[in-house]
């Protein structure tokens, strides 16, 4: 079986990879409750940083020297370039650094973690869905990139039929009726007309 390659933050190059390794996903989400119904709706609002973390474990000859020096890659501060040997996050934040028992000069256990840093006016472009993040090129290296997707603004409009309600219309577009309800300032979201014209 072919070695991984090491795990590298910033100038810190791990001599031995960590023992364990995991990734977490998650969503944000939200549940909005309609008023005077019992209806309930769960918004996706996109994807929480990735977080990987695990535990490893310096043992011999300078095992203490060694964690120290991690220990420094992760009091400088603000995000660095992080290459996993298995998942690609390219701009991470050393968030966690903890020893597991009682160390020696020999030998030292911790545990780590890194969260994925996105820069505040990318995450800005994401929410108006403007740009997709790359993790590999058409190589399959990683690469620290974010790509401008190609958008054409249109605005659609919806003629509220007889016995439509705000909820029926935002699943009908896959829109949030949130989103439907701000932009066409509507104050109460249970009362819309048939024949009005709504702004999706």
């Amino acid at each position: 079986m072919d070695k991984l390659s090491p795990l590298k933050y910033k100038n810190y190059i791990w001599q031995v990879n960590p023992a364990t390794y995991k990734i977490n996903f998650e969503k944000n989400t939200a549940v909005h409750h309609y008023p005077y119904t019992n209806i309930n709706e769960v918004d996706d609002m996109g994807m929480k940083p990735r977080e990987v973390s695990g535990t490893g474990e310096f043992i011999g000859k300078g095992a203490y020297d060694e964690f120290k020096k991690l220990a420094t890659a992760f009091y400088n501060t603000g995000p660095g370039t992080l290459i996993h040997p298995i998942w690609q996050i390219q701009q991470a934040i050393f968030n966690k650094l903890e020893v597991e028992q009682e160390p020696t000069p020999n030998y030292v256990k911790y545990s780590f973690s890194f969260i994925e840093h996105i820069p505040d006016n990318v995450v800005e472009e994401f929410d108006k869905g403007m740009f997709i993040l790359n993790d590999t090129n058409t190589e399959g290296e990683p690469i620290d990139k974010y790509a401008k997707k190609e958008s054409k603004v249109e605005t659609k409009t919806h003629t509220v039929k007889k016995g439509e309600c705000l909820s029926l219309i935002a699943k009908k577009y896959n829109k949030p009726w949130r989103d439907i309800a701000d932009k066409n300032s509507l104050k109460n979201p249970n009362l819309i007309q048939a024949g009005q014209k709504l702004i999706i």
